[in-house]
């Protein structure tokens, strides 16, 4: 066995596998393969960045950690569920297909049969959690992402470029290893105050975002200058608008002799 690594780990499972036929599956197990296919495409993960392990029903993706995750989170969140419509429209209705997404970061070790590691068996905890399936149980889009407390702190919560913090509830999940945590999309409603926690130093930053999820105007500045910076000026003059001035304008001292002064000289 290899020492461990910092991998990103990616798992989709398929809801309702089970019910379907031989004939369904092997269906659904093509369409789940290409639709990670045009997923990891979109997020710009080269075929040399990841390796896959099928699962039946689902797929267990290692992705390179230089692959960044926002990249990948916001592959997810648009991809994957506009290829599965597309894909689902076109397909009998046994052989469609909605899926459990997880996103968790942690060390995975190698060896002769696969992965293994405590943050592989937290991701498939999550993936198989009772709050993950009734999340995708009570939408009707295609796909739920959950992304697990270390994804959540490191990526979601600074609210990268297609990322909205706000869309992202937290949920607690049973385990034989204890009660874990993650954090499911959800886009059609916002975050409680206070279950998003802001990221330190960024206040203005979250109240920005705060205001664009609630549907909201900008604020307008109030005339005169309110709400802009303070400015201190320590001599001279300051203006807003246009200033015109007549005669000459010098920066710096300006020293004027009389010139009936010179003459006298």
């Amino acid at each position: 066995m290899t020492e461990p690594s910092n991998r990103t780990i990616l798992l989709m499972d398929i809801e309702g596998s089970g019910s379907r036929t031989d004939v369904e599956q092997a269906v659904i197990r093509r369409m789940l393969y290409a639709v990670l296919r045009e997923t990891l495409s979109a997020a710009f993960v080269e075929a040399t960045e990841y390796r896959s392990e099928d699962r039946g029903d689902g797929v267990f993706v290692l992705i390179d950690p230089g692959v960044p995750k926002p990249a990948l989170i916001r592959a997810l969140l648009t991809t994957t569920p506009m290829r599965l419509r597309s894909n689902n429209r076109l397909a009998a209705a046994g052989s469609q297909v909605r899926l459990r997404l997880v996103v968790h970061t942690g060390e995975v070790a190698l060896d002769e049969y696969g992965a293994v590691g405590a943050d592989v068996v937290l991701a498939f905890r999550l993936l198989d959690s009772k709050g993950l399936k009734d999340a995708l149980a009570a939408t009707t889009e295609p796909s739920v992402l959950c992304v697990s407390d270390p994804v959540h702190h490191g990526v979601v919560r600074h609210g990268h470029h297609g990322i909205v913090p706000e869309h992202f509830h937290r949920f607690e999940a049973d385990s034989k290893e204890g009660a874990l945590s993650g954090w499911y999309h959800d886009p059609t409603r916002v975050a409680r105050a206070g279950e998003v926690p802001a990221v330190d130093g960024d206040g203005p930053a979250l109240r920005a975002r705060e205001q664009r999820s609630s549907g909201l105007p900008d604020p307008v500045p109030a005339p005169g200058g309110a709400g802009l910076p303070n400015l201190q000026v320590e001599s001279g003059n300051f203006f807003f608008g246009t200033a015109r001035i007549a005669g000459d304008a010098v920066a710096g001292d300006k020293h004027v002799r009389e010139a009936a002064a010179d003459e006298g000289r």
